[in-house]
């Protein structure tokens, strides 16, 4: 079972794609990164990445929204179409549209507040012939409430286990009901 946030971070992942689809690559990503990683993406640049940051409230009350703080970071290197700083303020620009009023087609989301981008430039990045960018959001995504009664019963486990070059074990285990 997926929670709604993922939910709402793979929805926001696959509106970016559909809107740039020059992008080299675009996928969810767990947060934060550093120099290294920063590196390992310039290779795959330009590239979006999607993180859900933080959620610093969730409201009292009937809604049980949680507003969760969103960035894109977006990663560029020069080409011969453009350079990376200009790449990055396109990328910016086209995602700024992008994000403004947009639910993602969900129906358990709010429309985005907070919209803003800002330039991460630091000598190090520029130094490894890169431009990293952030736009970031605020939304409310509506947590739904699951029923534990609704959840399909668990009764059967199964199994296959590959330990080395050894034989396949599998296991099928029939859990008692009351």
């Amino acid at each position: 079972m997926s929670g709604d946030i993922k939910l709402t971070r793979d929805a926001i992942v696959a509106a970016i794609k559909t809107a740039l689809p020059d992008l080299y690559t675009c996928e969810a990503h767990g947060g934060r990164f550093d120099l290294n990683e920063l590196k390992r993406w310039s290779k795959q640049a330009p590239a979006v990445l999607v993180a859900a940051v933080s959620v610093p409230a969730i409201a009292d009350g009937p809604t049980n929204n949680a507003e969760v703080r969103w960035v894109a970071y977006l990663v560029t290197r020069d080409t011969p179409q453009a350079t990376r700083d200009v790449a990055a303020l396109d990328l910016s620009e086209a995602l700024l549209r992008l994000v403004r009023k947009n639910t993602w087609q969900l129906d358990n989301t709010q429309n985005p507040q907070r919209v803003a981008a800002e330039n991460l430039y630091s000598g190090q990045v520029d130094r490894h012939g890169m431009a990293l960018w952030a736009v970031s959001w605020q939304q409310a995504v509506s947590l739904r409430t699951s029923d534990i009664a609704e959840l399909a019963d668990f009764t059967l486990y199964t199994a296959t286990h590959e330990v080395g070059d050894g034989p396949v074990a599998e296991d099928r285990v029939e859990l008692p009901q009351e």
